[in-house]
């Protein structure tokens, strides 16, 4: 058995002459060889990636002068969350960025200018396979709470939204297994629409018999919210989609 170095006790790292405790031969050996400094390189930046989200996230733009395709060449007509009128909503969708963790959402929000979107153009962060329509199979039977914000607070009241769907807190608030009625609610996605004098923020959720659900999403957003962000009561509202005249029943 070798014996200590001089000076040093039995299990305490020996000393350089700077006062720092000496490489171990391990450490010694990856700082002197490339492919072995690489591997802890790679092993570091690895545990630094930012978390991935529970879900994944789709970010979508309707844009409402995008050409739709002639009639009889795709989807049927819809209107967009919130409105009454018809027209080809689904062709106008387009599919911006997918999303997986936080880091990957702050590039795409941080380069999506909001003050750039035209009248009645609407952007949407959805679950992943879920199209931000009325009639697709997750969100038939749902429906969506709408706020109406003023123009000057609405990219923050976005934001604080797009945080508290990212990380689950919109989820944790529909979700009361015990008292689900039709089937596993969960939150659909989140909407951003341009409006004359406002923007329509609005969050779908899948289950609009999930009274329970609802009520506690609307408190969650209401609690979650800074004082400044704060709407009067008749700001906000509860609507099913069925309820809307353009609403088309997939059966």
């Amino acid at each position: 058995m070798s014996e200590a170095p001089s000076g040093a006790r039995p299990g305490v790292p020996a000393l350089t002459t700077n006062g720092l405790p000496a490489l171990t031969d391990d450490a010694a050996s990856a700082t002197a060889s490339p492919a072995r400094g690489k591997e802890m390189k790679n092993t570091l930046l690895h545990k630094l990636r930012p978390p991935s989200l529970t879900h994944v996230w789709d970010f979508w733009h309707d844009r409402q002068d995008r050409v739709p395709k002639p009639a009889g060449a795709g989807c049927e007509q819809q209107p967009q969350a919130g409105e009454d009128e018809s027209s080809n909503y689904e062709d106008r969708l387009v599919l911006l960025h997918s999303i997986t963790d936080v880091s990957q959402f702050w590039k795409v929000h941080n380069n999506f200018d909001l003050a750039k979107l035209k009248l009645r153009d609407t952007i949407h962060l959805f679950h992943h396979s879920v199209k931000p329509v009325w009639e697709d199979p997750r969100n038939v039977k749902g429906g969506a709470w709408t706020f109406r914000v003023p123009k000057d607070k609405a990219a923050w009241f976005w934001r604080e939204i797009c945080m508290l769907a990212i990380g689950e807190a919109l989820q944790g608030a529909v979700d009361n297994s015990n008292k689900r009625l039709t089937f596993i609610d969960d939150i659909c996605g989140i909407s951003y629409s341009v409006r004359f004098n406002s923007i329509l923020i609005t969050i779908w959720n899948r289950d609009c018999e999930n009274q329970e659900g609802i009520d506690r999403l609307k408190q969650t957003v209401l609690e979650s919210l800074p004082d400044e962000l704060q709407l009067p009561e008749r700001s906000y509202y509860y609507k099913k989609h069925s309820e809307h005249a353009g609403f088309r029943n997939p059966s």
